[in-house]
């Protein structure tokens, strides 16, 4: 069957962006000129989903701003000739159809918690589902978006889970999980994992592949989260679920992928780093990207 669905998770509070995300939440921070979550909404579009659902926290407004029609700014742009400036804009807003969803902040803490919020959204529907603060910068235009490849998957196989992931050095992949697979000769099913530690201690890690940021889920997850089980820090873990359907016997895969560059945009650092990417490999950036680089290069800082 053809993923239509996405869930966009941008319902934490942001707490590495303060005091910046206090004014709003940090998925619309900016990465170059569009919203961080834009980024994302437009990686979805152009996997082949029309219909998005994000997930955020109660009494946010930032978001239904951003998506909601300014007549004013419309009439100005009109009269100075600048409609143009909104292109990107508008395509979200033909491309697919979004909704809001709301969490509450009584609600259990986690990034398992969203996904309670879309049972009514995905039914019974196997659905994408994306960290709203991680990009992906698509670079290689031969190759499908990420998420495409993991569609793709699952029309093969059809798992009850699939887990995009990356190689990454031990000292990042203790902050994030590491999964063991089946050995290659006896699985019958590539990139199957047999288990996960959720931030191992680094005696506890399986292998260097561990976590990105785009999924395949289906309802088997959603109904293992509804057991509101909580694991490390009393969380719960989307990860945690996962893990349970593996030791039942679910076929969940952790695949990598081709042709595009990840990039968590969770603090500063990182946005900062993500901001240098998308301008080093975007024509109307790179040039001038290239130019500052070199400016504060030549600075001796």
């Amino acid at each position: 069957m053809n993923i239509t669905k996405a869930v966009i998770t941008a319902a934490r509070r942001g707490t590495r962006f303060l005091p910046v995300s206090k004014a709003f939440q940090k998925e619309m921070v900016p990465v170059m000129h569009k919203p961080q979550l834009q980024w994302v909404i437009e990686e979805a579009i152009e996997s082949g989903i029309t219909d998005i659902a994000i997930v955020v926290r109660e009494g946010v407004k930032t978001l239904p701003n951003y998506l909601s029609e300014n007549k004013k700014l419309w009439k100005f742009l009109k009269y100075t000739g600048k409609e143009n400036l909104m292109e990107e804009w508008l395509y979200l807003k033909t491309k697919a159809h979004i909704s809001i969803l709301t969490q509450k902040d009584s609600d259990p803490y986690g990034n398992g918690t969203p996904f309670l919020k879309v049972k009514k959204f995905v039914g019974k529907d196997p659905f994408v589902a994306m960290w709203g603060d991680d990009i992906m910068v698509h670079i290689d235009k031969n190759q499908p978006t990420c998420v495409r490849q993991l569609i793709e998957l699952y029309n093969e196989y059809e798992p009850a889970a699939i887990m995009s992931t990356k190689e990454l050095p031990n000292d990042e992949v203790v902050r994030n999980a590491s999964y063991e697979y089946y050995p290659e000769d006896i699985a019958k099913i590539p990139y199957h994992a047999k288990r996960l530690i959720e931030k191992p201690k680094p005696e506890e890690i399986l292998s260097r592949r561990a976590n990105a940021c785009r999924f395949i889920l289906t309802y088997k997850v959603i109904e293992e989260l509804q057991e509101n089980i909580t694991g490390k820090d009393g969380e719960i873990w989307l990860t945690g679920a996962i893990n349970r359907l593996m030791a039942k016997g679910e076929v969940v895969m952790a695949p990598p992928w081709k042709g595009s560059i990840w990039i968590p945009v969770g603090d500063p650092i990182r946005w900062l780093k993500a901001n240098l990417i998308v301008a080093l490999t975007r024509d109307r950036y790179k040039g001038d990207a290239r130019k500052m680089l070199g400016e504060v290069e030549g600075m001796g800082l």
